[in-house]
């Protein structure tokens, strides 16, 4: 692939009813208009071109029914699939994912952020389509990283995690691949991934919270996910909630994932002696499951501060329901408190009843989001 810009649009609908039929079976086409909230006359055009590029098939027609027969859709899983690489400090998961955005497979590779990225990446992508069982049968990959990141070129402005400062991560990916490639931050992807196989299955606009070694926030709106110019969203943990607070790796003091992300936490527990230098998040975790004493009231003031910001976000966009995903998700039950206690300080707002999905996590979902995201890339279903 020569271009060195993918034209990302808005218009996800084709992705979107692959997605629908993946999750809810095979269904007509007034039924997908129904339970989509479009047009007949749309739903009939992307389905016409699914049908012909053999992502779709034709089911028998529904027997009882008056009038003209409806004839089901269904999903060919099989029919395609998308490479997803989820970024982290010190190791890479790769997922791939069929049209129906199922896991096919998924595995970890070592990762050294400090050196370059590019033949690390090649590595684990080109190990995919080199497989005899799905290499030929995939459209296209993405990446998915923590960092600020223009999601038409795939260029990184900053990842202060990684110490990259503009880095052209597409354009050197696209120069090797013959595949469309699509980098994105990771929240971003994930929250992706939730409007068309989760939470958006029953709400067009909602917010997706991320906490574990960063805190991001991703917003869906009228059933898109929102971007900002130059996909500069998304950077929620970068809130200034403290004047004086501690060094954030941006550069800035105070910001709010100082205080609510892995690092932020495990300071504020050695600060009340709750922790030692050497302890890990996966151990503090592992202390509140037992649930010991102690770790309620930290967790419930971390809630709380990370609430407030939260509900700042809730009352200017009104959005009714939160997605909380993540590795930290099992501190929920400790930061619930403090958190919907910040939410509900008045009664007026929309943040006083807002609604929290908690979702069960693992190391792939980024990744599974990523896979998603290049689905949803245009010329991946062209």
């Amino acid at each position: 692939m020569t271009a060195h810009r993918i034209h990302l649009r808005s218009d996800l609908t084709r992705v979107e009813i692959l997605a629908l039929l993946g999750t809810a079976g095979a269904l007509d086409r007034r039924q997908i208009a129904t339970r989509l909230r479009l047009g007949d006359a749309t739903v009939h055009e992307h389905t016409r071109r699914l049908l012909a590029s053999g992502y779709l098939r034709t089911l028998a027609p529904q027997a009882g029914v008056v009038g003209r027969p409806r004839i089901p859709l269904q999903v060919v899983p099989e029919a395609a699939a998308t490479v997803g690489v989820r970024v982290a400090t010190d190791h890479l998961v790769t997922v791939v994912a069929g049209l129906d955005g199922r896991m096919i497979s998924s595995d970890v590779s070592p990762f050294d952020c400090h050196a370059d990225p590019i033949p690390q990446l090649l590595a684990v992508i080109n190990h995919r389509l080199a497989d005899p069982v799905v290499g030929s049968r995939l459209k296209a990959v993405g990446v998915a990283t923590p960092s600020s990141v223009d999601p038409a070129t795939g260029f990184i402005r900053f990842c202060p995690r990684f110490g990259w400062t503009d880095l052209p991560l597409g354009e050197r990916l696209r120069a090797e691949l013959a595949i469309p490639v699509l980098v994105d931050n990771d929240l971003r992807a994930s929250t992706t991934a939730e409007l068309l196989y989760r939470t958006g299955l029953e709400h067009d606009d909602f917010l997706v919270l991320g906490i574990g070694d960063g805190v991001g926030l991703g917003a869906v709106l009228h059933r898109r996910v929102h971007r900002g110019p130059s996909g500069l969203s998304g950077e929620f943990g970068h809130t200034p909630v403290a004047a004086t607070g501690p060094r954030c790796a941006c550069g800035a003091r105070g910001c709010l994932e100082t205080f609510t992300s892995d690092h932020g936490i495990l300071r504020a527990a050695r600060r009340r002696g709750l922790a030692e230098a050497a302890t890990t998040i996966e151990e503090l975790r592992a202390r509140w499951a037992s649930r010991e004493p102690g770790l309620a009231d930290l967790l419930a003031e971390i809630g709380a501060i990370l609430g407030r910001a939260v509900a700042g976000v809730v009352n200017l966009l009104g959005t009714p329901t939160i997605t909380v995903i993540g590795e930290n998700h099992v501190l929920w039950p400790g930061l619930e408190p403090g958190f919907s206690a910040a939410m509900r300080t008045s009664q007026v707002t929309a943040a006083h009843r807002v609604r929290v999905i908690v979702r069960p996590w693992s190391d792939a979902q980024h990744a599974l989001g990523a896979a998603s995201l290049a689905l949803a890339a245009p010329e991946t279903l062209a």
